[in-house]
């Protein structure tokens, strides 16, 4: 067994912070470990008794950027609290170790889901198009600017009664918009190019129109199968600046979607940000004003879609 596994397996059994009985590792991932864990001591409240705990990698604790992320995910996404978005309570340290805790989910992420199925038929995409759209806005509200929306932070949950709820996830590369929380380590130019509005490749200051933009392309990519431009960086940030999407029925020639559909895409995914949506609100309205919004699909698996292989599920969260 490598020795990281090993380091991540010592944790097993043991209490984190006086109140986390770590039961198993979930999950390893290059910032950190994610453990099931029980909390304890505190049956009188109505905490659930079973979450989710990240730990920095013991081999990280002296990368300052690494640990300025960590701690940006927990600061952020602690302050958003919306049925949308993954429920993250406030940092906290296992001895050398930054932690948070976090609500434990079952399911899929939109990247896997995709993987399986290529593309969603349009009334589900226009679903969770807008249920991130209302997880967004509650972000933006708070002061933070995710600046990484992308399917692998979309997590599709499996609710008991065959329901499949959005949760937005990683706030690593996030920006809170209040004086000094910026910092210069997390400033520059940050995210992941198929997803990155053009003024967020130039460095420009973050707001709430990158997300937007971030957004535009997760429903043309659950749409069409796949992101609009594709290439090394930083050709495909030049791409985003200068050239328009192709047109979503030349890249899907099968696909059936309304007009207003089409035009809430093309808005999304203006080069000037002047010209997008001026909020997540917005958006989410004219998400759902379009003829796809009233269809009603409301399980995680589509008559049209191949279901995932059984037996497949993640945590909720990104290691």
């Amino acid at each position: 067994m490598p020795p990281a596994r090993v380091a991540a397996e010592a944790l097993v059994g043991k209490l984190l912070c006086n109140k986390y009985r770590v039961v198993q590792l979930l999950g390893s991932g290059g910032v950190g470990h994610v453990y099931l864990a029980d909390r304890i001591g505190r049956p009188h409240e109505a905490a659930p008794s079973r979450v989710a705990v990240k730990v920095l990698r013991a081999e990280l604790r002296d990368d300052p950027l690494l640990v300025a992320r960590f701690e940006r995910e927990a600061a952020a996404a602690s302050r958003v609290r919306h049925p949308n978005v993954l429920c993250v309570e406030a940092l906290e340290r296992a001895g050398d170790a930054p932690c948070f805790a976090m609500e434990l989910l079952v399911g899929l992420d939109l990247a896997d889901t995709l993987t399986f199925i290529r593309s969603l038929v349009p009334s589900r995409a226009v679903r969770i198009a807008a249920d991130l759209a209302a997880g967004l806005e509650a972000a933006h509200r708070a002061g933070v600017i995710h600046r990484d929306v992308k399917p692998e932070n979309v997590f599709l949950v499996h609710a008991a009664d065959g329901r499949e709820i959005v949760k937005l996830l990683d706030f690593g590369l996030s920006s809170l918009q209040e004086p000094g929380a910026e910092g210069s380590l997390l400033s520059g130019v940050v995210g992941t190019p198929e997803y990155m509005a053009p003024e967020q490749a130039q460095g420009a200051p973050a707001a709430p129109a990158v997300d937007v933009y971030s957004l535009g392309i997760v429903l043309y990519e659950m749409l069409a199968g796949r992101v609009p431009f594709q290439g090394p960086y930083p050709a495909i940030a030049e791409q985003h600046g200068r050239e328009p999407p192709p047109p979503l029925h030349r890249v899907h020639p099968g696909l059936l979607m309304s007009r207003e559909l089409d035009a809430v895409v093309r808005k999304a995914l203006v080069k000037d940000p002047r010209g997008r949506f001026p909020s997540m609100a917005e958006l989410r309205q004219a998400l759902l004003a379009t003829p796809e919004a009233g269809a009603g699909v409301a399980f995680a698996v589509q008559p049209d879609a191949a279901a995932p292989p059984s037996g497949i599920g993640h945590w909720g969260a990104k290691p």
